[in-house]
């Protein structure tokens, strides 16, 4: 290790200088943002305000100075509400977005451009809606719909702010809204907010059921009053398919009909011909063809009686009612017959 001639080692003599260097360079970074915060809020009284808001001004532009937003904010809070006018509403706005209150930042800044009581330099009109711009980027706009309309609504536990169209503001993060009415069941939505985006949100609510009537149970009874009509409607289905079939057999059993009364024309004519110098070589033919018609004739005839009878039979009919059902069953005996049953 080397040593100067006045007995220091080299690396603390380079360390002090690190740390002079550095310090210096906050000081330096102190002083500009003291000068930035003056000339950006800008906040600075006429000889007409009072001393009370002169005061809040100064303090509060001291307070943004050194960084403490929440103490800057609260002091041009008490100036606007002596003397409320663009410049306290851009230095509520500039601290909102300090302290990441990006729904109060966007209300505020957007209140300084549209005031006109001290209104804002062009400078200041321009760094203003940058920064209206940027706090959008982190806010969500909803437009809100409840069904009872009297619902109450609850934004993380508080009731939320509209703004004046009726829509609402959320900064980015994660909410709860709690939507509740008399003889309603309460929901609970968790809303996620990215930023930047416009959305609707509607919430319905639902009747609450007491305790001595259980959704399965009014369920259930609604189920039980529709129960019989449905199996009305599944019988008459059946029969009416029972009633189109049987009416398709008789349709064949009058074609069979005809065609064997057709076969038997011709077989009397071969029977019976006009020239017996010309006998009929296709009796034994036609022979089969009206037996068969025959049979066809009988059979599709049944069939069509037979599905008559069961759609007629089964059209509204439902199954016996077991409250009303009885039942009668007889013995034989020694002595005679015995019967016994439930009514």
């Amino acid at each position: 290790m080397t040593f100067p001639m006045d007995g220091q080692p080299c690396h603390f003599r380079t360390t002090l200088a690190i740390r002079l260097g550095a310090a210096i360079f906050f000081l330096l970074m102190f002083l500009q943002t003291a000068r930035a915060a003056d000339s950006e809020i800008s906040l600075a009284s006429d000889g007409t305000d009072s001393p009370a808001y002169r005061r809040a001004i100064k303090e509060g532009l001291a307070e943004y100075a050194a960084l403490h937003f929440e103490e800057a904010r609260s002091l041009f809070r008490r100036a606007h509400e002596i003397n409320p006018n663009a410049r306290t509403f851009r230095g509520l706005g500039m601290t909102s977005f300090e302290l990441r209150d990006y729904v109060a930042a966007v209300r505020n800044l957007s209140a300084a451009l549209k005031d006109s009581r001290k209104p804002l330099s062009p400078e200041q009109r321009k760094s203003t809606q940058d920064l209206l711009d940027r706090s959008r980027m982190l806010v969500d706009v909803y437009s809100l719909t409840v069904s009872p309309r009297n619902a109450r609504v609850l934004m993380d536990g508080r009731e939320p702010e509209l703004d004046a169209d009726g829509t609402l503001l959320l900064g980015v993060g994660l909410h709860n809204l709690e939507v509740s009415a008399s003889g309603m069941t309460m929901r609970s939505l968790p809303i996620n907010v990215r930023g930047g985006e416009r959305k609707e949100l509607s919430v319905t609510l639902e009747r609450a059921f007491s305790s001595s009537e259980q959704p399965s149970d009014a369920l259930r009874v609604r189920q039980g009053k529709q129960a019989k009509p449905a199996t009305t409607e599944v019988s008459n289905k059946a029969a009416t398919i029972w009633l189109l079939a049987g009416g398709g057999a008789a349709l064949l059993s009058v074609g069979s009909g005809i065609y064997w009364a057709m076969q038997e024309s011709q077989l009397h004519s071969c029977s019976h011909p006009a020239d017996p110098s010309r006998p009929c070589d296709v009796e034994s033919t036609l022979k089969t063809q009206r037996n068969f018609g025959i049979g066809a004739t009988v059979v599709t005839g049944a069939a069509a009686l037979t599905m008559g009878l069961v759609g007629i039979l089964s059209w509204h009919s439902a199954p016996p009612d077991t409250k009303k059902h009885s039942t009668l069953d007889c013995t034989m005996g020694p002595l005679g017959i015995t019967c016994g049953g439930v009514f």
